[in-house]
């Protein structure tokens, strides 16, 4: 087995099949573009976002300012009113204060006008009413948290020296009213620059402005939620076209794999009968010669090429054969624990710890039992290869709720980064007496369970490989047909061997 596994390469080598580069090819530009597309989307989306954002915010700016100047206008008019009502009754005489003093106790008594006052230019109260009226700002208009405020500038002529006229009749009420003028003098008598300040009341106006705000919030959402529901069914839609542009791919694969094993089986046949002739002649050479001698040492280094280039062409018939999962409940633990016991001599030659790392519950899934332990057979064969002497070799299983993961850790050199994008092709090798096919079964094996196959480097150095089996495959309807042989979950130690027709174990 472990000359069929790291026997040197023959000159018997097969190319690399077109259609995988093909086909990565195809992929790669498919895989670009839809992210270009992707993230194209994802910026006019965006970009739409914020100038429906935007837009909204400038409508609401709009309201608001408009129901403002609806206020503004407002009060102006009430403070025209006031005005108007000053100048045309000053002819009141002693009594027009106080006809002031009512019509500005009226006004505050209205819902809409918290505070109404009447100032000099120096902004010294000389008749108010409502509530207190908070420190005057600059400009004829501002709006406070209180409400909103407004001063309006008047400018009032003095009255005659003689005062208002008299009317007639020589009755007591003329001596009466100047009497009273003579105690108590108005103080609009002498004219001047005065200020009539309005206190407005704002919670009809924030009310609005709520309600405004509101409907912007909601027109927002709406927006925003079309949108998202865009970008959901344009990601769905990309989803299924991506699924239908792997399932394409992986019909193309599998009808080439076919094409290819018929190619190969054709090739071994018309190679393996020359090939046995020759080892047969060999081996008779060899033993009708002297043990020792040069023509008996040369007959069997022909026997050992030619075992070297069976094996080589078992491999590549494995590897070009299409691979038909037969279904069975499969349980990990029991496969790895035997596989790291079939691989013990080899740690105990590289000086190399194994260590299994078991999960908190078990796990299962459906899987071909043989298939599986091949593809893991080949990745703990790599592991205990590269990782360095005196390291470990770490194999874990773990359970979420959308997959189950299988890992294989190691401590060797890891994988160069110009050498990623060519890790899982056939007949790709870092080592040099590796045929390069291990990693490519792994990977063809892995698709044919729908599964995915990981690679991580880590940071101190090393390699990290996970069998990701997702929710969706993890339990597929098993076919009728079952295979006969080992069970799923259970391995006997003598069909540890790779069998002549089983994928070989060389790493990459």
């Amino acid at each position: 087995m472990k000359d069929a596994l790291v026997s040197p390469p023959t000159t018997v080598v097969s190319p690399s099949p077109p259609f995988e580069t093909r086909s990565r090819g195809h992929g790669g530009r498919f895989k670009v573009l839809r992210e270009a597309g992707g993230i194209l989307a994802i910026g006019f989306l965006l970009a739409v976002a914020l100038l429906f954002v935007a837009w909204q915010w400038h409508e609401w700016q709009t309201d608001r300012m408009g129901a403002e100047e609806i206020v503004r206008g407002q009060a102006e008019a009430l403070a025209r009113a006031v005005i108007g009502a000053i100048r045309s009754h000053r002819r009141l005489g002693a009594f027009f204060d106080q006809q002031i003093q009512v019509a500005l106790d009226e006004l505050v008594d209205s819902h809409d006008v918290l505070a109404a006052g009447i100032a000099d230019k120096n902004h010294r109260f000389l008749l108010r009413a409502g509530a207190n009226l908070p420190e005057i700002p600059p400009g004829d208009w501002a709006k406070l948290p209180e409400g909103f405020l407004i001063q309006k500038a008047f400018e009032l002529p003095p009255l005659p020296p003689e005062g208002p006229g008299r009317g007639r009749g020589f009755g007591w009420g003329r001596w009466f009213r100047d009497a009273m003028e003579q105690e108590n003098p108005s103080h609009f008598a002498n004219g001047g620059n005065f200020l009539v300040i309005l206190l407005l009341d704002r919670s009809g106006y924030d009310a609005q402005m709520r309600r405004a705000a509101i409907s912007r919030l909601v027109a927002v959402a709406t927006g925003l939620g079309c949108l998202a529901l865009l970008a959901l069914v344009w990601g769905l839609a990309t989803r299924a076209l991506t699924a239908e542009h792997e399932r394409r791919l992986a019909e193309l694969r599998a009808k080439h794999y076919e094409e290819l094993g018929q190619a190969a089986a054709g090739l071994a046949h018309e190679t393996r009968h020359p090939l046995g002739l020759i080892r047969g002649w060999a081996q008779k050479i060899a033993q009708s010669a002297e043990p020792q001698s040069p023509v008996a040492r040369e007959a069997r280094l022909v026997m050992e090429e030619c075992d070297r280039l069976a094996a080589r062409l078992t491999q590549f018939l494995t590897f070009a054969k299409p691979y038909r999962p037969r279904w069975e409940l499969v349980h990990p633990e029991p496969i790895i624990q035997e596989l790291l016991t079939l691989l013990e001599p080899d740690c105990e030659a590289r000086a190399v710890r194994c260590h299994f790392e078991r999960p908190d519950r078990p796990i299962a899934f459906w899987a071909d039992p043989e298939l599986f332990r091949q593809a893991l057979f080949n990745l703990l064969h790599n592991a205990v290869k590269f990782t360095q002497p005196g390291t470990s070799v770490e194999v874990s299983t773990r359970v979420s709720s959308n997959c189950s993961t299988i890992e294989v850790r190691d401590h060797g050199p890891g994988v160069k980064p110009e050498q990623l994008p060519r890790l899982f092709t056939p007949y790709f090798s870092t080592d040099p007496q590796g045929s390069g096919l291990g990693l490519a079964l792994v990977r063809k094996v892995v698709e044919a369970h729908g599964w995915d196959i990981q690679y991580e480097p880590l940071p101190e150095g090393g390699s990290v490989f996970r069998i990701v089996i997702p929710m969706n495959k993890r339990k597929p309807a098993p076919t009728p047909e079952r295979p006969t042989g080992r069970g799923a979950g259970t391995l006997a130690p003598g069909n540890l061997e790779p069998a002549p027709d089983a994928p070989g174990g060389d790493g990459p």
